[in-house]
């Protein structure tokens, strides 16, 4: 008999007892807070070494490929089950794993993993130096700028970004300016100047050194004109 089918004639003869007394096996890994840390353990050692082969790699294009079609695969299912087990400990597996879904510009599975990790009160890696909001915000728009620089559009998640980094997270002023600055750009490019002037104006108050005001200039006289284009042509009213 080999030893796998031995195995599994003692587990069969012994019965559930032997599995509930917290014993450590891949089927019961986030059964509790013990078996938990145990798998955590192994799960972190392995990403290390991952880590270790993303660093070796020169090409942007070879690490994004690396995270995106093996990495990711990889981490992400253990990633689902913690989150289902109900546990709540620091856990750098599942942060990292929120980098490099932001990284390889995941940005729906990057955002919700992100609000998990916000509510159970993560923090980010320590190479990092920053929260999590910090990091979503510099790392969205720094995205949304290279986008419009291609001239992709970088929505929704720039628009679908702003209440957040300007309201709901305490940010340093100048990212939700950037936000502002970027929209009031896309807007005077499709001539809708009163929003323009409107996300010119917020990013200014945000951060004055932000270098909106040749636009805004640009931005409010092209409103003024069209506003008084609008007033000619309607007809006055009669009484």
């Amino acid at each position: 008999m080999s030893l796998a089918l031995a195995h599994k004639r003692r587990v069969r003869e012994q019965g559930p007892a032997a599995t509930s007394a917290g014993a450590y096996t891949p089927g019961t890994a986030l059964a509790g807070p013990a078996n938990a840390q145990k798998h955590l353990a192994l799960m972190t050692t392995a990403m290390a070494e991952d880590l270790g082969r993303i660093s070796d790699l020169n090409a942007m294009a070879d690490r994004q490929r690396l995270k995106r079609e093996e990495l990711l695969p990889k981490y992400l299912d253990y990633v689902q089950r913690y989150r289902d087990s109900g546990l709540n400990h620091p856990n750098l597996v599942v942060m990292q794993v929120m980098v490099w879904l932001f990284d390889t510009e995941q940005f729906e599975q990057a955002l919700e993993l992100a609000d998990f990790a916000m509510e159970q009160g993560q923090a980010m890696p320590e190479r990092f130096r920053r929260d999590i909001p910090t990091f979503i915000g510099d790392t969205l728009i720094d995205w949304a700028e290279a986008e419009h620089k291609a001239k992709r559009s970088p929505e929704p998640y720039l628009t679908q970004l702003l209440p957040r980094v300007d309201g709901e997270w305490q940010l340093f002023e100048r990212i939700p300016a950037r936000y502002h600055k970027l929209l009031g750009i896309i807007a005077m490019e499709q001539s809708d100047w009163d929003q323009a002037v409107a996300h010119f104006t917020r990013a200014a108050e945000l951060y004055p050194e932000i270098g909106v005001k040749t636009r805004m200039d640009d931005a409010t006289k092209a409103l003024r004109k069209q506003l008084a284009e609008l007033e000619k042509a309607t007809p006055a009213a009669t009484e």
